[in-house]
């Protein structure tokens, strides 16, 4: 059995009107990974938020919110509003490199803060109304923390794990390492 095609989020790129089209006219997508929303301790979304994850918006499609937070509060709030419009799977994104993300301990920041990242995960998956997927990168600073932190999502039952194989200094430049990801997909 092959593994079902799955869109990854592009910030600006496939918003639901991209995913519609891209729907209608091509298909065989299994999953359209939105791109993140970031709830905030005020526990609103924005305007631009909202119309991104109304159902009427996604109709047709199987759309996954990604959620980019540090605080499991809020992470909480925002799958549970996610919940009530009907979806069934939050993705957690572990894998933003932006340094304006990572200097507030979010996305790829997360993996370089092993106690708040635990705490996270202890949190959401013992409360969290929806599947969880966790989008991450091999590490904040090098490779070799991967072994680690896959040891930690082994603990949890993730539904799905996404790995960039870069680590989070690198941003979006240099190479992959394609050994490491070769060892983590084993």
């Amino acid at each position: 059995m092959t593994a079902p095609v799955l869109c990854a989020p592009l910030e600006g790129v496939t918003g639901s009107v991209f995913r519609r089209a891209h729907s209608r006219w091509f298909g065989g997508i299994g999953a359209y990974y939105m791109p993140f929303l970031s709830p905030r301790q005020t526990h609103s979304l924005t305007a631009r938020e909202l119309r991104e994850v109304r159902p009427e918006n996604n109709e047709g499609l199987r759309a996954v919110p990604q959620l980019l937070t540090a605080r499991w509060q809020d992470f909480l709030w925002a799958a549970e509003k996610l919940s009530e419009l009907g979806y069934r799977e939050v993705n957690l994104n572990l894998g933003c490199p932006s340094g304006t993300v990572t200097a507030k301990g979010k996305g790829a920041g997360l993996l370089g803060r092993r106690e708040g990242l635990e705490e996270l995960l202890d949190e959401i998956f013992a409360r969290c109304p929806l599947a969880i997927s966790i989008k991450t990168r091999l590490g904040l600073r090098e490779g070799a923390e991967f072994a680690a932190l896959l040891e930690l999502f082994g603990r949890y039952p993730v539904k799905r794990l996404i790995l960039h194989p870069r680590v989070g200094r690198q941003m979006y430049r240099g190479r992959v390492d394609l050994a490491a990801y070769a060892a983590a997909l084993e």
